[in-house]
C-alpha cells in the first residue's frame, strides 16, 4: 500500500502530526518516525521506511531555528531546498510544493487568494534599522525557503549569522537532510515543513544542549538539574518553551491542511 512517510525528531512534535493525521482520517496512508535531532538515524529510519513500504512521498516536519532575522518564533516555513554543511543540495519536489501551497490557499469563496511573500523578498526589503518587536509570535507562511540541515546544534546566533551568510539558508535543523538524502538515493519525491521555534539573535541556553534523548523525548529532569547548576540560564530556558511552544502550535493549525491535502494530491 502505497503511503506519506513524515520523519520529525521529537516526540512532541509527533504527537502533533499525529493529531492532525487523525483529524483527516489517515489511517494507514501515513507512518510517522522518530529519529531524536540526528541526521544520521534520521536517514535511517527514512531508508528503512522505504524499504518496508512503497513511500510515495516522504517529509521532514517540525521545528527549527531561526538562521534569518526577519523571521519570528511560530514563523511556517514551506521549504523550496534543503542544504547541509557537505555541500549538498535537495531540492524539495515542485509537485509536492504546488500541493502544499494549494492546501494554505483561502477558499475562493473568501476572495483572491495569494500567496505569501516569497521569503528571499523580505530579506531584500528588510531594512537593519526596521524593528519588529511589536509582534511577539510569529504568524508569516513562507515558501520556498532555504533550509539548513545541521550534524551539530547550531548554539550562538554568532554561529547562525555566520551560517546564514555562508549558505543563504533561513533555518536550521537537524534531520531534513538526513530525510532529503534518503529520499534522493531512493528517488522519493521529498518536501519540508518547518516551524520557528527560536529567533536568530538568541543564543540557545546552555542547559538546553543535549536535551533531546535519542527516542526524540525531552531530558527534563537533566535539563533543569543543569539550570540549577546555572541558574542565569533559566530566562532563556523559559523563553525557549515558549518559542517552541508557538513553533508547535503552528504546526498544530497548519498540518491537517497540509497532510489533507498531500493525501489527496498523492490519491493516497
Amino acid at each position: 500500500m502505497r503511503s506519506l512517510a513524515i520523519i520529525c525528531g521529537l516526540k512532541s512534535e509527533a504527537a502533533v502530526i499525529g493529531r492532525a493525521l487523525a483529524a483527516v482520517n489517515a489511517g494507514e496512508r501515513a507512518g510517522v518516525w522518530v529519529p531524536g535531532a540526528a541526521a544520521q538515524r534520521a536517514e535511517d529510519m527514512a531508508r528503512t521506511a522505504i524499504e518496508e513500504d512503497e513511500i510515495a512521498a516522504m517529509l521532514s516536519v517540525g521545528v527549527s531555528g531561526a538562521l534569518s532575522p526577519a523571521l519570528r518564533p511560530g514563523d511556517l516555513l514551506i521549504g523550496g531546498r534543503v542544504a547541509s554543511e557537505r555541500g549538498e543540495r535537495f531540492d524539495c519536489d515542485a509537485a509536492l510544493i504546488s500541493m502544499l501551497k494549494t492546501a494554505l490557499s483561502p477558499p475562493a469563496h473568501q476572495g483572491e487568494s495569494r500567496d505569501p511573500e516569497p521569503l528571499h523578498a523580505l530579506h531584500q526589503s528588510l531594512d537593519p534599522g526596521f524593528r519588529r518587536d511589536e509582534r511577539k509570535e510569529g504568524t508569516g507562511v513562507h515558501f520556498d525557503a532555504v533550509l539548513l540541515g545541521a550534524d551539530s546544534i547550531i548554539a550562538s546566533a554568532e554561529d547562525k549569522a555566520r551560517l546564514f551568510a555562508s549558505y543563504g539558508a533561513v533555518a536550521v535543523d537537524m534531520e531534513s537532510h538526513g530525510a532529503a538524502r534518503a529520499a534522493k538515493a531512493a528517488d522519493v519525491p521529498f518536501a519540508a515543513i518547518r516551524a520557528i521555534a527560536d529567533p536568530a539573535g538568541r543564543a540557545l541556553p546552555k542547559a538546553a544542549l543535549g536535551a533531546v534523548a535519542m527516542d526524540g523525548s525531552t531530558r527534563v529532569i537533566a535539563t533543569l538539574l543543569k539550570c540549577a547548576k546555572a541558574p542565569g540560564d533559566f530566562p532563556a530556558l523559559l523563553l525557549l518553551g515558549r518559542d517552541s511552544g508557538a513553533a508547535l502550535k503552528t504546526l498544530g493549525r497548519s498540518l491537517d491542511r497540509l497532510l489533507g491535502g498531500l493525501l489527496l494530491g498523492l490519491d493516497l
